[in-house]
């Protein structure tokens, strides 16, 4: 039985893929994972009593080492930029008294090709540049390699891979409702929701006319699913080198987001108009949200080639579009519970 150590258990993402995986994985692989507090290790323990629950957060270098050392396969979901607990697992999985190569899987995100547009903050206008996972690759491997404030993508993909196998998958825009114990909720589209209905009137960031490719993140738990399979049967030509990930289900513009979010608060009588009309800069929509600017603002479309070629996966959840009503009630339910 292979041996799973998770990171992020009580995350959006990371919760999400362990009840994917605790539910349907549970009698094939013996599954930790990593938790801050008693709370929440109860919570784990109760809706998933076959899972080892280990006590401990992400700058225990120590135990995560521990933890990495004694799995088959880590999946590092609960940061993109902890690099201690990154090189934390390095060294667990590539420690000498191992009997064969470990399987890590990384989460890294979008933002990564967006670099030069963060550097010239230029946010809110167009590009064509599409990113494919098996056209681009050495694209990809180049951006990161040639931008060292991206640590943790780069010790990922600059693994031995005699020593370990790596996956990285790049996360683009998430959505969808999560089902893990923990934070069941996205960024990007509730947060848009959210400032529309503060505002009370629908805003677009400069031109709006950026886009980022999305995925629900019930799709992005069956690649990771698909992945940890894979590891187990140790699959090849599908790790390290070859292991750059970029899962997508289509593509959005931010100003065509925020128009549709704007239509649906005005559907569900939650603002007066139902069309955009604001217009803020990037200072002004920082004020609203946090890193608003990068995440509303910058250009990440991507094309999945990889894993739907080699993996079979294939996304099959609601679209981003079709989610939005969803998203509009429940930011109009907590500003209603807030007031």
């Amino acid at each position: 039985m292979a041996k799973v150590f998770l990171t992020g258990a009580t995350g959006f993402v990371g919760g999400d893929f362990l009840h994917r995986f605790a539910s349907s994985a549970a009698s094939k692989y013996a599954i930790s994972a990593l938790v801050r507090n008693a709370d929440k290790a109860q919570q784990i323990s109760s809706q998933y009593p076959s899972v080892k629950v280990v006590q401990g957060d992400l700058d225990d270098s120590q135990l995560v080492e521990k933890e990495a050392r004694n799995a088959d396969i880590v999946l590092h979901l609960a940061s993109t930029k902890h690099i201690a607990s990154s090189k934390a697992i390095q060294r667990g999985l590539t420690d000498p008294a191992r009997s064969k190569p470990g399987y890590w899987i990384q989460i890294s995100g979008a933002t990564l090709l967006a670099i030069d547009e963060i550097k010239n903050a230029r946010f809110g206008f167009e590009s064509d540049k599409v990113y494919d996972d098996i056209r681009d690759i050495k694209e990809i491997l180049s951006t990161i390699k040639n931008n060292p404030s991206r640590d943790v993508d780069n010790l990922v993909a600059g693994q031995d891979s005699s020593k370990v196998k790596t996956a990285l998958i790049v996360g683009p825009h998430i959505y969808g409702k999560g089902r893990g114990p923990g934070n069941q909720r996205s960024v990007q589209a509730p947060e848009i929701a959210r400032v529309t209905l503060q505002l009370k009137e629908g805003f677009r960031l400069n031109e709006g006319k950026n886009s980022w490719s999305y995925i629900h993140v019930h799709d992005l738990s069956d690649l990771f699913a698909s992945l940890v399979d894979a590891a187990a049967e140790t699959k090849p030509g599908l790790w390290n080198d070859e292991g750059i990930y970029t899962p997508e289900n289509g593509s959005l513009t931010f100003g065509e987001l925020s128009e549709k979010i704007a239509a649906e608060a005005k559907k569900q009588d939650l603002i007066p108009e139902g069309s955009v009309k604001k217009v803020l800069d990037a200072q002004g929509v920082d004020a609203l949200s946090g890193h608003a600017s990068i995440l509303w603002g910058t250009n990440a479309v991507l094309g999945s080639s990889r894993a739907r070629s080699l993996l079979h996966w294939k996304p099959s959840r609601p679209s981003l579009e079709e989610t939005l009503p969803e998203i509009v009630r429940i930011e109009g339910q907590k500003q209603s519970n807030r007031l």
